[in-house]
């Protein structure tokens, strides 16, 4: 069947029209409309197209698409414009209008040749990921798993062609998208333009996305000796080959067992071929790669060099800049003249520090403690706290009770602290009205680290405690 038998002979024209932007633009607002919606009615594609593409419209003069219908006197305000550019799709045979059953509200609905044709324009507008290793797997896992179950030979046999024809075209595509930033290359003059292609557009998009796993990965020569194995033990099997040909029968893709045998052993022989002969291909694709890299840094050094000697002519100039000649020269052909200015930096002098000579270091002095000053240190302590003052603390903050454990303790200035700390010293005296019995570890309390214990007033007996208080742990002599 001849193509134009299918699509409309104006089915092109609005690519090739005035506001062609426009119309691709809303074809993708279209494509949008059929990937998320079952039924696309008319009021809700108008909306779609208003809210993506208003600044288009506002833009736009559909004078030429009214006066092709015959309304010249259509309105041109946004919403006027909106309705010409869905009849032009209309009258192009991008979209057909139907009613739904029951009722007058149309029905958008968009003809199959029509979404081939918005998803190429979709893919050739965003840069699509190219990824060979998902063809040759698929091929191994769906002949692997036909082995196992052997009423899907035949499916499993239509995979690994389809996959393997999807293989070799992104090798190709792959080589001849090398192929066109090796052409760039010719025309380019600047370098930071020439740097951006090779290391943002090159790197990232061709090489570390495609080629670097099309070497890395190596799901190619991985599965390449299964496959082959697998297909040309079917090859040689007679009672396979007849269970692909009656599979193909039964779905009704061969007429007769003549046909289907003989397009059967047409793709197993394509698949094999194709892998006996990929690394070729592979090869083809890795010469023309370090065509490019040799060719991109041969480009790039050519540039630099050539920027280099007007640049290294000025530095030999600026260096002999003191022979009275050259100055001469200079001051007559070059206009330059001396600029100063003033900055928040302009007062500062850095200073530079000075290095000593015929000095020897000093040792560090380390410090020995005196027991006398220790002695008196702790002299001094016990005069401004006394017995009798250390006393009357313990007991008031046991209370009634007679006992206190460090974490009902209520330090709230450091003299309670203090006064804390010498009760633990206090309560170890024969004469102290109360004693003092440690556990294991600390308390915090109110920001300060108390040894964990319990004061006791003597005379008094020894108040019950739940579990885990730290009775019966022992004496561990908490440390001040």
């Amino acid at each position: 069947m001849r193509i134009f038998e299918i699509i409309p002979e104006r089915f092109f024209s609005i690519l090739s029209a005035q506001k062609k932007e426009l119309y691709v633009d809303a074809l993708m607002v279209l494509r949008t409309a059929f990937k998320t919606e079952l039924l696309i009615r008319r009021p809700e594609l108008f909306s779609m197209m208003l809210d993506s593409l208003e600044d288009s419209f506002l833009s736009a003069d559909f004078s030429e698409e009214a006066m092709e219908i015959g309304e010249e006197g259509e309105s041109q305000d946004l919403s006027g414009k909106v309705h010409l550019l869905l009849r032009k799709l209309r009258d192009c045979g991008w979209i057909e209008i139907e009613y739904e059953p029951g009722s007058f509200e149309e029905i958008v609905t968009v003809p199959d040749y029509a979404v081939a044709f918005m998803d190429l324009l979709y893919d050739f507008s965003h840069e699509r990921i190219r990824e060979y290793n998902s063809y040759v797997y698929a091929s191994y896992a769906a002949l692997k798993n036909a082995g196992e179950n052997p009423d899907f030979q035949l499916q499993a046999l239509l995979s690994a062609h389809q996959n393997t024809e999807k293989l070799v075209d992104e090798l190709k595509s792959l080589f001849n998208g090398i192929k066109r930033y090796y052409q760039r290359l010719a025309g380019q003059q600047d370098i930071n333009i020439l740097l951006r292609e090779h290391l943002d557009q090159y790197k990232e998009k061709l090489f570390d996305q495609i080629y670097y796993p099309l070497k890395t990965i190596d799901s190619v020569p991985r599965f390449k000796g299964e496959i082959l194995r697998i297909l040309n033990a079917w090859s040689m099997d007679r009672e396979v080959m007849d269970r692909i040909v009656g599979q193909g029968i039964r779905r009704r893709l061969f007429s007769s067992e003549e046909q289907g045998r003989e397009e059967s052993y047409a793709m197993l022989n394509a698949v094999i071929n194709t892998y006996e002969n990929i690394e070729e291909l592979i090869a083809g694709v890795d010469a023309k790669h370090n065509e490019y890299v040799n060719a991109s840094i041969d480009r790039i050094r050519y540039i630099v060099n050539a920027d280099r000697s007007a640049r290294g002519n000025l530095v030999d100039l600026l260096k002999n800049a003191g022979r009275e000649d050259i100055l001469n020269e200079m001051r007559g052909k070059l206009l330059l003249s001396r600029h100063r200015f003033l900055d928040s930096q302009s007062l500062y002098h850095r200073i530079k520090g000075e290095r000593r000579e015929g000095e020897k270091a000093k040792p560090l002095e380390r410090r020995v403690e005196s027991p006398a000053a220790v002695d008196g240190f702790l002299t001094e302590l016990r005069r401004q706290y006394s017995d009798a003052k250390i006393d009357r603390y313990i007991l008031s903050i046991m209370g009634e009770r007679g006992e206190l454990y460090s974490e009902e303790a209520s330090i709230r200035s450091p003299e309670d602290f203090i006064l804390f700390l010498l009760g633990t010293l206090r309560g170890e005296e024969k004469r102290a009205p109360f004693s003092v019995e440690f556990f294991q570890g600390n308390v915090e309390r109110n920001g300060c680290s108390l040894p964990r214990l319990c004061f006791r007033e003597k005379g008094r007996k020894r108040a019950d405690r739940g579990e885990g208080e730290g009775e019966g742990e022992g004496n561990a002599g908490g440390a001040v």
